[in-house]
């Protein structure tokens, strides 16, 4: 993987190495952003984990 890589090309390259869908899933919903190194990936995808961690559960019914 070269970087800087955008979402799209961090995406694409997780499916030409098969990656599992978390991990797909996970990478498609990260910032539209140019990452210039992994770590500035990985601190986007902690971001994002933090982030989701705070949501609101939805209530069941």
């Amino acid at each position: 993987m070269g970087y800087p890589a955008t979402r799209d090309d961090l995406v694409k390259f997780a499916e030409g190495k098969q990656a599992e869908s978390d991990v797909l899933d996970l990478l498609k919903g990260i910032s539209e952003i140019e990452y210039n190194t992994p770590d500035d990936v990985a601190r986007e995808i902690e971001r994002l984990e933090s982030e989701r961690a705070r949501a609101p559960k939805p209530k069941e019914q």
